[in-house]
């Protein structure tokens, strides 16, 4: 964004004192670091419970994730169509009452791996939509000019919760065992559907003039903006290859750290946690960095920055000291260029996309960011197997590194956020 850019936009009002905003961040922050109890509490309740193994705790990961593919693109046409906030709140009272199935089935002997499997797919449902919802109705609540401010406020929330969450789940599971630390997770389900009830600012939903066409025709035209948008689409490559290189680092650091490193799995934990970390400052300073470089600019540079950061993890010597400061850098290095890239990208999606097919776009994205990822973690396999764990991991981070870095001369160094009129509710 140049000087004169910045000086025809109006000043706009912040967002602390934006009371819709407020209670959409604090409903997504509780939402955010329940998931993240979730994620401990949930596989702990299948091994240390019902005595799972390693398929069965592998299944209960893939169920979590699959409804993302399975219902997306559905769930972006028919966000297209209806008001969101009301998709916020059902989603999250019915995961409230889902999660509640696990402890009270616990607490009454009923608790088995079928409900588990039952509760986490219908879980990862109710989420494929409510994410995309979300994204959805961030833009009806606050203008084009505060996308940037709203996205880095949400980032670091989201940073903050990756990094207390796993904490907070670990030790609910030590004091209260892993079925009912799931009722905190429930908790905070209900409290999020609390804070987006309190919403009051109107919604208005596109309606198209036209005959409602076939949902497959509907999806396509989600498709086919972003495909025909430079920007959107280079966006979306720019993200499916960091995803699917940044899978083959992530799949196989552990392995890395135990067998190669000699490091113990709470230390590789910390470390990873870390990450969170960078990512916070990255999200806190994402303005700032938008103000001296442009907005575009920001966007690819963090994408080298992030990459560099994985590029120093399969270099980390066999040294006990030297090696957990060279990861811990790494990761937090990592994590800073996410932070910034996550704001910014996510910023220019939703001033680009056209508002009646916001829903369809934003889907699309997540299909297609999420949808590498298991590819990057079989490549994680196929090439520890074939050249070793360090070795592989060098074939996701630095060819990410040089991608990363032609991006510069794309066109999304040029990206930016169309100047619009201030919203005025104070509200």
């Amino acid at each position: 964004m140049t000087s004169q850019q910045s000086a025809v936009r109006p000043r706009q009002r912040s967002l602390w004192r934006h009371r819709p905003f407020l209670l959409l961040w604090s409903g997504e922050t509780i939402s955010q670091t329940g998931a993240q109890i979730s994620l401990v509490a949930v596989p702990l309740t299948a091994i240390s419970v019902l005595h799972a193994g390693a398929t069965e705790v592998a299944l209960l990961t893939a169920l979590q994730y699959a409804p993302v593919v399975l219902i997306t693109l559905f769930a972006g046409v028919w966000l297209d169509r209806h008001r969101r906030r009301p998709v916020l709140i059902a989603t999250n009272l019915a995961r409230f009452l889902l999660l509640l199935l696990i402890p009270v089935s616990y607490a009454t002997g009923l608790l088995s791996l079928g409900l588990l499997y039952l509760v986490t797919f219908s879980v990862g449902l109710l989420t494929a939509v409510s994410d995309v919802a979300y994204l959805v109705y961030l833009s009806s609540v606050v203008s084009r000019g505060q996308l940037v401010e709203a996205n880095a406020k949400l980032e670091g929330a989201y940073s903050i919760a990756e990094i207390g969450g796993p904490g907070v789940g670990g030790v609910l599971v030590q004091v209260v065992t892993a079925p009912v630390a799931l009722v905190a997770n429930a908790g905070t389900c209900l409290l999020a559907a609390l804070a987006f009830l309190g919403i009051r600012k109107p919604e208005t939903v596109e309606s198209p003039q036209r005959r409602r066409r076939p949902v497959r025709a509907e999806i396509a035209d989600g498709l086919r903006a972003i495909l025909g948008h430079r920007v959107l689409r280079l966006l979306v490559v720019q993200g499916a290859v960091f995803n699917l290189f940044e899978r083959i680092v992530l799949t196989l650091y552990l392995l890395f750290g135990i067998r190669e490193l000699s490091l113990g799995a709470g230390e590789l934990g910390v470390i990873l946690t870390t990450a969170s970390v960078g990512a916070l400052i990255g999200a806190l300073t994402a303005s700032r960095a938008a103000a001296v470089i442009g907005i575009g600019r920001c966007i690819v540079a963090s994408m080298v920055v992030s990459a560099a950061g994985l590029v120093m993890i399969p270099f980390a010597p066999a040294a006990p000291v030297l090696t957990v400061v060279v990861l811990i850098v790494g990761f937090v290095v990592h994590g800073f260029g996410l932070g910034i890239f996550h704001v910014h990208s996510l910023s220019v999606r939703l001033a680009l996309a056209p508002a009646g097919l916001l829903g369809r776009i934003q889907a699309t994205f997540r299909l297609i960011l999420y949808g590498v990822v298991p590819i990057g973690a079989l490549l994680a396999g196929v090439l520890g197997n074939l050249v070793g764990i360090r070795a592989a991991i060098a074939l996701g981070a630095v060819p990410l590194f040089v991608l990363s870095t032609l991006f510069w001369f794309s066109a999304v160094r040029h990206a930016d956020i169309p100047a619009a009129e201030v919203d005025g509710d104070p509200n």
